[in-house]
């Protein structure tokens, strides 16, 4: 079923960057308002939101297209009633009609592409279903009135407008967490992220940080930051101001981050020194810089981890595109088959900025600066700067194409003049006039892959002049693939060559000849508004200079902070090559890394069940368990290749089957009920009636039982893993909420915390994360699958996770950004996972099962065994150390394979 409200759907990236959201209405959209019987396609359910620029109703039915009404396009907003007594509506009453000249369509079949603009008159009817017109009508004509002014006014009257509504509000203390919480402070803040700022209420006390918005689009009510969590407090720069605040910290043992703004003066600086005064607070601060650079001098931290640190004492933030982290050019050579990186003719000189890289494209820049009429800005040699908005979203259009719609418009670029490939990129940087472009750190992160630039969303971005769609981005001739050129230039990145001279690039861009007559003297000379100091925006008092400078200062890029004054130390050495590989996963139970596989081998194939294997699990490495619809559950030996024991489970499917130690056994139950067994007595040791529906799934990890239901809920047992370990409902710790029945679990915990994942039969993926002594709350939302979850399985680090559905989609998130970092349509119903954080084995609705490698890409399995199963594989499980694999299927058969390895 479609979302009723359509939440999922609407972004703040579907607005202006800027633009601010304030309310929604539940509404019917009427398609043919005056007719007397309309079809049922004719009345569109869904929402209607209030923004401060525009209109923007979201349909129930995700095959739709969102329709925003640009509140300059619109020449009236009245209340509505038919011309003809005749229509269906004419006893109707809260009534809306929104007429307009222009109607853009955006995101139908909830496909990212470009929006439609429907240049015609349109009068749009709604009805609403709960609350009265008037309440949306007041709202929506003011705004109405204020989109008919200058730019400067609107802004004016729309922040009256965000004034009025922000004094009215205060924060709601039933969202602390603890009774007992002290408030120390409350202000006005917004939460910034890439082209998005939302406002809200700021509340600290002396046990948390808490940012509530004034509406709805967050995908939590509250975001909530233990002081205790907080790894580092940055405060940065916003828009050339220091009014920003970002704060790195750890939720569920996972890294996070949330970035906020203040517009009032001193308010940010107040906020930070009330914090610091909170015993809680883990972070101290600042002032590490001296540490690190030793460490990076002596090769303790890699040149990649150097320059994210350098960057975000810079105040360059992934949260910011207008101070997204830089990176440099290191490789010149993008046309030889070969990459030699003992050839010093291969790098890009560190020494020189990118506009003086070519000595004739120099002497040119600074003809012209010389005719340059002086006075006013002051003269420069670039005119645009090497990081912005549109420089950094060049980069990475196909990763997050609906940045790039928000940016511009709707609009991708022309696909001439997009990021077609590498090659073309550095020779347009390194001669043309007015590109002078640096690097984002994507280009070197080995964890991601790559991933930006495949179009790995199908994006359709548009056909060259040469015919040709534009597709994944063309790769140097040494590339094999984009793994494999990231890999390389992050090899280059961290060779001698470019450690013995990195610090003359850190000199350019973060130290000494970054800004003054050092920058000069160096051909290192920017757009004046580029700088801090430049110009001082709470100076100008005419309003539309001060607007334009604002508009201009967030388009043209910034110098990062200057943070060394002298020049910068050389590095002693290199990294060694082990540094340049990825991480391994972090060590967890189960299963151990599994490697490049060979093959798997079986090692024992019993059909001993008269229905479908439900549920299958292994007691230490050699004794597999299975149940089924029949409500029988037999043991195996594995060695011996016979079965053991077969008792009965009441007289009811048995759905999923976890083993806390050797000797016990808990199930889960069609009847609602966890049974939990003891192997050695034979005897059942508890029946706890844990659910108000079917008990779909369990999970278990150090000493915490996670169970879901049909019932759309997930319980969370704190139990004991004792010789007589049973379930009670005292045992029962917290209760987590989902929109529809809960059909898989994944669960690991941490020393700072856990991560629990649940699989919807509606398709979603909730990601709840747990800290000790605190709630569990919501960390992602994601809409996964176009159909039912059938596992999950969270990476060791707690960083990913991989789910499957009856989609047919295979598919890899990272929980850091929440971003798709693999999609694959395999073929069938993907029914069951087993997952090290780098390779999986995979079965499916076939019977086949498959070995993946994501380190490799995962483009295809390495390694396909058919005929596994005769019909799906319903059941799966891995012993300890990843040696053997344990498969139930449709086909009553319980099959036990080995792994080999290459």
């Amino acid at each position: 079923m479609p979302d009723e409200g359509g939440m999922d759907r609407f972004s703040l990236l579907l607005l202006e960057p800027g633009e601010i959201y304030f309310e929604d209405f539940k509404v019917v959209h009427h398609l043919k308002p005056e007719e007397r019987t309309p079809a049922v396609h004719s009345e569109v359910p869904g929402r209607l939101k209030v923004c401060s620029k525009s209109l923007v109703f979201v349909p129930a039915n995700h095959a739709l297209p969102m329709l925003k009404l640009a509140l300059a396009d619109c020449k009236e907003v009245e209340e509505w009633s038919p011309k003809s007594f005749q229509s269906a509506l004419a006893a109707k009453r809260e009534m809306m009609v929104v007429a307009c000249g222009q109607t853009i369509e955006m995101f139908r079949h909830n496909l990212v592409a470009p929006f439609r603009f429907l240049r015609a008159p349109a009068a749009h009817v709604f009805s609403f279903t709960y609350r009265r017109a008037a309440e949306c009508l007041g709202q929506a004509q003011q705004l109405l009135r204020a989109a008919s002014l200058p730019p400067v006014e609107q802004a004016g009257m729309v922040a009256a407008i965000n004034y009025s509504i922000q004094a009215r509000l205060s924060f709601d203390t039933c969202w602390l967490e603890n009774i007992g919480e002290r408030i120390v402070l409350e202000t006005v803040g917004n939460r910034v992220t890439p082209l998005v700022i939302n406002p809200g209420r700021v509340l600290l006390t002396n046990e948390r940080l808490y940012f509530q918005p004034y509406n709805n689009v967050e995908p939590e009510p509250v975001t909530k930051v233990r002081l205790s969590s907080i790894v580092s407090v940055h405060c940065r720069r916003y828009l050339l101001r220091p009014q920003g605040l970002e704060l790195e910290y750890t939720r569920g043992g996972r890294p996070s981050h949330i970035y906020l703004s203040f517009s009032r003066p001193g308010d940010r600086d107040r906020l930070v020194a009330a914090m610091r005064e909170q015993e809680q607070l883990a972070a101290g601060g600042e002032g590490e810089d001296e540490s690190v650079t030793l460490r990076w001098q002596h090769g303790v931290i890699s040149n990649y981890d150097y320059l994210l640190h350098l960057n975000s004492r810079a105040d360059r933030s992934f949260n910011d595109l207008t101070q997204y982290p830089v990176f440099p050019w290191v490789v010149a050579d993008y046309s030889s088959p070969t990459l030699d990186l003992d050839n010093p003719a291969t790098f890009r000189d560190l020494a020189l900025p990118m506009g003086a890289l070519t000595p004739a494209r120099l002497a040119s820049l600074k003809a012209r600066r010389e005719e340059m009429v002086q006075g006013g800005v002051g003269s420069y040699l670039y005119g645009s700067h090497y990081s912005c908005p549109g420089f950094v979203l060049y980069y990475l259009v196909r990763k997050v194409p609906q940045f790039m719609l928000c940016l511009q418009n709707g609009r991708f670029d022309h696909p001439d003049r997009m990021f077609n490939s590498v090659m073309q990129t550095w020779r347009n940087v390194t001669t043309n006039q007015s590109d002078f472009k640096e690097l984002v750190p994507e280009f070197y992160d080995t964890e991601q892959a790559g991933d930006f630039l495949a179009n790995s969303l199908g994006v359709e971005f548009g056909t060259r002049h040469t015919g040709e769609e534009v597709a994944d981005v063309a790769l140097p001739p040494w590339a094999a693939d984009r793994t494999d050129f990231v890999a390389k230039l992050r090899q280059a990145l961290e060779s001698p060559a470019v450690s013995r001279r990195l610090h003359l690039w850190i000199d350019l861009v973060f130290g000494c000849k970054s800004a003054g007559e050092a920058a000069e003297e160096a051909d290192n000379v920017f757009y004046p508004l580029c700088y801090e100091g430049g110009v001082d925006l709470d100076t100008i008092a005419d309003p539309n200079e001060r607007f334009a400078l604002e508009v201009q200062i967030s388009e043209f890029g910034q110098v990062p902070k200057q943070i060394f004054r002298r020049p910068h130390p050389a590095r002693y050495t290199a990294l060694p090559a082990a540094v340049h590989a990825p991480s391994p996963p972090l060590p967890d139970a189960a299963p151990a890394r599994w490697g490049q596989v060979a093959r798997l081998v079986r090692q024992g194939d019993h059909q001993t069940h008269r229905e479908g294997v439900s549920a299958v699990t292994l007691l230490g490495e050699d004794v597999v368990v299975s149940a089924s619809h029949d409500s029988a559950v037999k043991l195996y030996r594995c060695s011996s290749a016979a079965m053991e024991r077969s008792f009965s489970a009441r007289t009811i499917t048995i759905s999923a089957i976890v083993s806390p130690s050797r000797d016990t056994l808990v199930m889960s139950c069609w009847d609602n009920s966890i049974l939990v067994y003891g192997v050695p007595s034979g005897v059942w040791r508890s029946v706890t009636p844990a659910h108000a529906d079917a008990v779909s799934c369990l999970a278990w990890a150090g000493g915490l039982l996670a169970s879901g239901s049909w019932d759309g809920t997930v319980k969370l047992w704190r139990c004991l893993a004792a010789r007589d370990f049973a379930v009670h409902l005292a045992d029962l710790e917290t209760q987590l909420e989902h929109s529809s029945a809960v059909t898989c679990l994944a669960l690991r915990l941490g020393e700072g915390g856990g991560s629990l994942a649940a699989g919807t039969r509606e398709g979603e993926v909730w990601v709840w994360g747990g800290e000790p002594g605190a709630a569990w709350a919501v960390a992602h939302r994601l809409p996964s699958h176009g159909r039912q979850v059938n596992c999950l399985a969270l990476s060791p680090g707690h960083d990913r996770i991989l789910s499957g559905g009856s989609d047919f989609g295979l598919k890899v998130f990272d929980l850091r950004t929440g971003a798709v970092v693999f999609s694959k349509n395999v073929g069938e119903e993907v029914t069951c996972v087993a997952w090290d954080g780098v390779a999986a084995v995979v079965a499916g609705g076939r019977g086949a099962l498959s070995y993946w490698d994501f380190s490799c890409g995962g483009e295809a399995p390495a390694l396909v065994v058919e005929g596994g199963h005769s019909g799906r594989v319903t059941a799966m499980a891995v012993s300890p150390d990843g040696r053997q694999v344990v498969t139930g299927g449709e086909d009553r058969r319980v099959v036990i394979w080995r792994v080999e390895g290459r």
